[in-house]
């Protein structure tokens, strides 16, 4: 059987949103490999499926179960909440990653499109959180981590601003949540990644992406699997006094 480090919250429950490929599919792995219980959400119900299967194939400590959610919307937020408390009886951990990266140029983007990333990226990550923190009061105990970008530090550098916009917004929110909720040892902290190799950027051209790498101190993309080692300290007994962070993971392309 694997063994694996123990970061003291085996048995407890996570959620982790667009969790079907990517940073988030690697997310909800690495906490299935501590014992954590994971609710992989994601809108594609295909792919989530799919990575049900693999899972089962896997001699992983932790439980998994699936729940298709559009994270815009908040009754399949409820939907979601309410399948962790079903499943495996309360929520513990939230990490806030579903999201979607446009590159429209400014003077292009157009009211829906902006409306469309400002609810799946800024909307559904505040909804959900307020979704699982009377869970966690019951236990005077949370991890919330969000997922951000070096968009929302610095403007990026390829994407859209509709996207920086909503990205920096979770910087912002994720410290006013920090601050209202600790007194209940709830923790919230941002993570903020930078280029990651991950279906998100394949919207831009091999030579943007190269460029993009060029740009890189430690001279290569990042991985999910960077993401979602941090996510993992982020949410682990090791860091309960940790709260209102974020974290810049980005080979150096961003310093500040």
């Amino acid at each position: 059987m694997n063994t694996y480090i123990d970061y003291g919250i085996k048995g407890k429950t996570s959620i982790v949103t667009g969790s079907a490929q990517g940073i988030g599919r690697e997310i909800a792995i690495a906490f299935l490999k501590t014992g954590t219980n994971v609710v992989a959400a994601d809108i594609n119900e295909e792919s989530l499926v799919m990575f049900s299967r693999v899972v089962k194939n896997e001699d992983y400590p932790g439980s998994l179960a699936i729940v298709k959610t559009d994270v815009s919307s908040v009754s399949d937020l409820d939907n979601m909440v309410n399948t962790a408390v079903q499943k495996f009886g309360g929520v513990d951990i939230l990490v806030n990653n579903a999201g979607i990266l446009h590159s429209t140029p400014v003077e292009e983007i157009t009211e829906a499109e902006w409306d469309t990333i400002m609810a799946i990226n800024l909307k559904g990550m505040f909804f959900a959180s307020q979704k699982v923190i009377p869970y966690m009061k019951t236990k005077n105990w949370g991890r919330i981590v969000n997922i951000s970008s070096l968009a929302g530090r610095m403007g990026g550098y390829a994407n859209g601003l509709a996207y920086s916009a909503s990205k920096a917004g979770i910087i912002g929110l994720s410290q006013g949540l920090a601050r209202r909720i600790a007194d209940s040892q709830i923790t919230v902290n941002t993570v903020a990644p930078g280029t990651t190799e991950s279906s998100i950027i394949d919207q831009f051209s091999e030579e943007k992406k190269a460029e993009l790498k060029k740009m890189i101190p430690l001279g290569r993309m990042g991985q999910p699997t960077d993401i979602a080692n941090l996510v993992v300290f982020l949410s682990s007994e090791l860091t309960g006094f940790i709260t209102g962070a974020v974290i810049d993971i980005n080979g150096g392309m961003y310093m500040g």
